[in-house]
């Protein structure tokens, strides 16, 4: 869903939604009388605290599954970049023209995921050119023979890592299409239909009273259902995954290639 479907559903849910329970309710109220929907307020509060509490279990279980999957994708791509760094770091014990055909392309990797990726994320697609960077990447290492046994102690561990690399573009990618599926999002409309349109057949004495009560209590439900839509597609919603990550990872490996510093860091 682009940001700006998602920004209208969210304006519609926590503006419109208040509106149209209170106006539901005041309709009810007006047609069945405050005296008799009075009468029957306790046998109607024991049902819906019921019905209260499994919605709320709905609504609470939901909102943690997609916090966590957002929580998950953006752990994944600091990780990703972290195996990056450590693949630059482990580098600087290769011939010279070995470790600068590496710096070029982790670096060009880097550089295509920030440039290219991240907006073809936005639209549910992967970068073809981030595959072809991950390919030369991968070929340079095929291509590299150790001389030594301290190159290849170091080489080893540079393919664990890049192993690594790749398991967590790939749990980048498949970041994109997690989302809440479409029979959940019916059990939740549904329900929160249902727990609010309960509350039409409470009579309180205060039709103010009964009408702030019911906005409060659709605000609340409209607010988490709005965060849950723009929590469940972390590289394309509202609330999105950024790629700080890289961009820390370039300063630093500026910071790295510069004389002096220590290239072994």
């Amino acid at each position: 869903m682009s940001i700006v479907a998602t920004w209208f559903w969210g304006i519609l849910l926590v503006g419109a939604l208040p509106a149209l329970a209170v106006g539901g309710a005041m309709l009810v109220r007006r047609a069945v009388g405050p005296e008799v929907l009075e009468r029957h307020n306790e046998v109607a509060g024991f049902i819906y605290a019921v019905i209260g509490v499994v919605y709320a279990v709905l609504l609470g279980f939901t909102a943690i599954i997609v916090w966590e999957q957002y929580r998950h994708a953006q752990q994944g791509v600091e990780r990703e970049a972290n195996a990056l760094a450590d693949l630059y770091r482990d580098a600087q014990v290769f011939p010279p023209e070995v470790r600068k055909q590496l710096e070029v392309r982790l670096r060009a990797y880097a550089r295509v995921v920030v440039e290219k990726e991240w907006p073809a994320m936005a639209e549910g697609k992967s970068s073809p050119e981030a595959w072809e960077a991950v390919n030369r990447l991968w070929r340079a290492y095929h291509d590299f023979r150790p001389q030594d046994d301290h190159q290849r102690a170091w080489y080893g561990e540079s393919l664990q890592r890049l192993n690594e690399l790749g398991d967590h573009r790939r749990d980048r990618l498949l970041s994109i299409r997690s989302g809440v599926p479409g029979v959940m999002w019916m059990a939740l409309l549904g329900a929160g239909a249902v727990t609010i349109g309960f509350t039409f057949f409470f009579g309180a004495r205060n039709a103010r009273a009964q009408g702030l009560m019911i906005a409060a209590l659709s605000v609340t439900i409209a607010v988490v259902l709005f965060s849950i839509l723009a929590l469940e597609h972390p590289f394309a919603g509202i609330t999105r995954v950024e790629p700080d990550a890289f961009h820390q990872l370039e300063d630093i490996l500026d910071v790295w290639s510069k004389p002096g510093t220590g290239r072994g860091r």
